[in-house]
């Protein structure tokens, strides 16, 4: 009895401890079972991380700035607008490869980065 008890118990904590562990990280698991979110985060005219990796999918784009930015892929049709404090979620369908990311508002400034979409 003791040991179903322990066995029970031992069960119970790897169970929260998955559960603990399921958020966060750099891409998220989507709702259609192929889809990934990567996170982006916009801070004092610099893209967190420089160079992102996106698998495809949703991206979130959290600006921590005091000032609003951009998220603009050079060449295609990407060109989201995020305001101070804000998040925004975009879907982003760009062909496996790398990409010049950059603010158009602090471009001069030096924001910008590349961009890499794997499959």
């Amino acid at each position: 009895m003791w040991k179903t008890r322990k066995m029970r118990s031992i069960a119970g904590v790897g169970l929260l401890l998955l559960a603990a562990c399921g958020g966060g990280g750099g891409a998220d698991a989507g709702g259609d079972g192929g889809a990934t979110r990567s996170t982006v985060t916009m801070r004092d005219n610099a893209f967190l991380p420089a160079d992102p990796v996106i698998a495809g999918g949703e991206i979130e784009l959290v600006n921590e700035g005091e000032s609003p930015h951009t998220f603009t892929v050079e060449g295609e049709a990407v060109d989201v607008e995020v305001d101070a404090g804000q998040t925004v979620t975009e879907t982003i369908d760009l062909s496996p490869g790398t990409y010049t990311l950059f603010c158009e508002l602090h471009r001069a400034q030096g924001m910008e980065g590349t961009l890499t979409v794997e499959e």
